[in-house]
């Protein structure tokens, strides 16, 4: 066969072009078999497919083209003659701004810097603890008309609104007192003011008197108490255990002003004394709360009120001041400022707790004990009554603590350890379970109730009355009648009538020679608005209830 006609049969239809495709070069010697025009196609468009980019990469590619073609061409030449520079001065400001954002969520405060990250974050629901907190909540009725009060409520309430009476009821003369105490007959539960403060209003605290177990005797020597220490406040709004005037026995002492003050305003606030209510203490109060707001050293760590405190009174101090501090923010809830010092003080408290859960006279010190704890657990609670947030981990780290120095699996504490013969310290940690959470059914609870009861209150230990009286008063029941009988009587026969230090109290307590006369003077008079200051935890508020239950659930009237 000639050249030509073994060409033609070579070309066989498989290898053939389709129409308008080149042809294909001569295979190289020694190639393995060619692949169709059909398979070449397939592996073309599989390749097509597999190499194609997705639409959003390809628009970014596009935007990335013209952002380029528009600092290229469109920039003036200055401009691009210092992009280099220019680039440099972005990055540097972005990562200033980087850095002082962080700085600022730093110096916020706890609560507002949990706020903005669950702004940001977008998380509005609330943290569960692995191990829920028992907290002890009094639900009151949300006004004064939910009440079934009788015609004598209902005029102390209209009074109260005009404005009248606080003066004739604080009097020391039984005369003055327009509405005697003994004329109320049913009161109900105590609402006026909604709240843990709700006895503090001039209705509240006369319905409490009378319904806790106060009298007119104990309300006086309550008046001539405040008019003593109003006495011998000192220019500048402050108290000092050292200055005493001429009644004797000052305090060892002589700078540790903010605690001195804030035992008095503690005193005053008790009896719904505030910068806000017209009487004979406003002015009184008004110039100590702004002295001891000036005291404050605020810092990122929160309010360090300690001052000049002197030995190991620090965190003693700090408590008491942010006890007084949040009262009187609950008390005077228009002033912002007032609630911000409160709150730079609760956090300064939960940054200077100790690893094991306590506080001792200084930040963080450790091991902790009971009684400078029980100073921060009131204040914390103080705090949390009016409505000022308080770290969760913060009471489950106390619980700690208090499990480390209870005995008998809680009946008793101690001072830094396990300690059943140390009553002061079992009444402290009795009242810290109560607030805790603890309920009344819980055995321990009712056995450490019960022997404090058998103690009964001390003619010395001011100290000890002090916790006892507060641990008593809201178990409530016939073992606070029995108990209160005795410190209320015991308290209004002890009273200086007469003389410059008439109105105060005589320095009896063991450990009261640091804080003299003032120091004494206002553990009895807190004592004695115990009726009024905190209501009982335990105590159901219905109107049918007569008698407290074991149960620390409470209902509306």
């Amino acid at each position: 066969m000639t050249d030509g006609s073994k060409s033609q049969q070579d070309q066989s239809p498989a290898v053939q072009s389709l129409p308008g495709e080149a042809q294909p070069a001569s295979a190289p010697c020694g190639a393995g078999p060619q692949k169709s025009v059909l398979q070449k196609v397939e592996q073309r468009g599989n390749q097509r497919r597999r190499r194609r980019p997705p639409a959003w990469a390809i628009r970014v590619a596009n935007l990335f083209v013209a952002a380029r073609q528009f600092l290229r061409e469109k920039l003036p030449n200055s401009i691009l003659h210092r992009r280099r520079e220019l680039m440099t001065a972005v990055v540097s400001f972005l990562m200033h701004l980087v850095g002082a954002l962080l700085l600022t969520l730093w110096l916020l405060p706890s609560e507002s810097r949990d706020s903005v990250l669950a702004i940001v974050s977008g998380q509005v629901e609330d943290v569960l603890l692995e191990e829920p907190l028992e907290v002890v909540e009094i639900v009151q009725p949300e006004k004064i008309t939910d009440l079934n009060l009788d015609s004598t409520m209902k005029q102390m309430v209209s009074e109260l609104d005009k404005g009248k009476n606080r003066d004739q009821f604080d009097s020391p003369q039984d005369t003055e007192l327009r509405i005697p105490l003994d004329d109320i007959v049913e009161l109900g539960d105590i609402a006026v003011l909604k709240g843990d403060f709700g006895g503090r209003s001039e209705a509240g605290r006369r319905a409490a008197v009378k319904k806790y177990g106060g009298t007119a005797e104990s309300e006086k020597s309550v008046n001539l108490g405040l008019k003593w220490l109003q006495k011998i406040q000192r220019k500048d709004g402050s108290w000092s255990f050292g200055d005493v005037g001429d009644a004797g026995s000052p305090g060892s002492m002589q700078t540790t002003d903010v605690g001195a003050t804030s035992l008095a305003l503690l005193c005053m606030l008790g009896g719904g004394h505030t910068r806000e209510t017209a009487g004979p203490y406003q002015e009184t109060v008004s110039k100590g709360l702004n002295w001891l707001m000036k005291s404050g050293a605020r810092s990122p760590a929160g309010a360090d009120m300690r001052g000049a405190s002197q030995g190991n009174s620090g965190m003693y101090v700090q408590g008491l001041a942010t006890i007084c501090l949040s009262e009187a923010a609950a008390l005077e809830p228009k002033d912002r400022e007032l609630r911000r010092m409160a709150l730079d003080a609760v956090r300064f408290i939960e940054r200077s707790q100790g690893s094991d859960g306590g506080w001792r006279y200084q930040p963080r010190q450790v091991p902790g004990d009971t009684s400078v704890v029980g100073w921060q657990v009131m204040a914390l609670q103080s705090a949390k009554a009016g409505g000022i947030s308080v770290s969760a981990s913060t009471f489950s780290d106390v619980k700690m603590f208090l499990n480390s120095v209870q005995a008998d699996d809680g009946v008793y504490y101690g001072y830094t350890g396990p300690d059943k013969g140390n009553a002061t310290t079992t009444a402290v940690g009795l009242l810290c379970r109560m607030y805790l959470g603890w309920k009344r059914e819980k055995s321990q609870l009712q056995k450490g109730v019960e022997f404090l009861s058998n103690l009964g209150p001390s003619r010395e230990d001011i100290y000890y009355n002090y916790y006892a009286t507060q641990v008593l008063h809201h178990w409530d029941g016939e073992l606070w009648n029995k108990w209160n009988e005795q410190m209320r009587e015991q308290l209004v026969e002890s009273q200086i009538k007469e003389g410059p230090g008439a109105g105060s109290w005589d320095v009896t307590d063991p450990h009261g020679n640091a804080g003299g006369r003032i120091y004494q003077t206002t553990l009895s008079l807190l004592t004695l608005e115990v009726y009024y200051r905190h209501l009982p935890i335990y105590r159901r508020f219905d109107a049918a209830e007569t008698k407290p239950k074991d149960s620390v659930s409470v209902t509306k009237p």
